[in-house]
């Protein structure tokens, strides 16, 4: 069964399971535990449509070795500029961002996509805040990204203690309009195109945002000149999730960025 491969949204594969990934891409294959039990997914290029990598922050074991992989890949790749308070574990943006234009140097713009989520508010990071750092990025990935994936905060059970606190909060609808608005504008300023990520609660059209897909069928059709079958390009049904169908490789509690609002520990 021939397949896209997400690696992942679980555990950011290229930050901690660079190692494990290209053994198993090596051996050919991955075993992946579920509720339903092993799951054994083939890695051969025969069987790969695309790999989807997730990340804020790709090893030097990842970057080294990238070559090895056979497949067509792309990146989903989050830079959002919080401090040590809310993502101990990720290095300064600015370390990122090099990283960033590096790979975007190796496999092209169109298949780095830049994601600025997820949009909290609290004291330290106001709207005013999220219009300074996201246009100061917007500035430094001209020409290394054509797309942003934004997202909203949404109050789940995970972080409730934190809300309780005051240290995070879901942005209110005047609040979403108005970093959407900013956002729209500033993005198109340098070349790049704003999309949300399940965000069907909000019609952000007139800024020139819509809700799109972040495993994108028709963008892995156009840049590997592939055609995907309509069982694999027809959405998902889970939380309005607009993406191509496709098996994640991940593990939850692998992650060690250790961020605060992070649904996956």
């Amino acid at each position: 069964m021939k397949r896209i491969i997400s690696a992942s949204y679980r555990d950011d594969t290229p930050a901690f399971e660079s190692e494990r990934f290209f053994e198993n891409l090596e051996k050919g294959s991955v075993d992946v535990p579920s509720k339903f039990g092993t799951m054994h997914v083939s890695l051969r290029p025969e069987d790969v449509y695309c790999f989807v990598f997730w990340t804020k922050n790709p090893s030097e074991h990842f970057l080294a070795n990238m070559h090895r992989i056979q497949s067509p890949f792309l990146f989903q790749w989050t830079i959002t500029g919080y401090g040590k308070d809310i993502e101990p574990n990720v290095p300064d943006k600015d370390e990122v961002i090099d990283k960033f234009m590096e790979v975007s140097d190796t496999i092209g713009s169109s298949r780095t996509t830049w994601r600025y989520d997820p949009i909290f508010i609290s004291p330290k990071y106001s709207v005013e805040w999220h219009k300074k750092a996201f246009k100061d990025m917007c500035s430094e990935l001209e020409g290394y990204t054509k797309r942003c994936v934004i997202s909203f905060m949404d109050e789940y059970g995970k972080i409730t203690d934190l809300v309780r606190k005051g240290i995070m909060r879901a942005p209110t609808a005047e609040e979403v309009h108005e970093l959407a608005a900013f956002m729209g504008q500033t993005a198109r300023e340098y070349g790049i195109t704003v999309q949300t990520c399940s965000e069907a609660g909000y019609d952000l059209t007139k800024y020139g945002i819509k809700e799109a897909a972040c495993i994108d069928a028709d963008l892995i059709e156009k840049e590997f000149h592939i055609s995907l079958p309509d069982t694999v390009k027809r959405p998902n049904s889970f939380r309005r999730c607009l993406c191509a169908v496709n098996t994640d490789i991940g593990q939850y509690h692998r992650c060690k960025h250790d961020c605060a609002y992070c649904y996956a520990k």
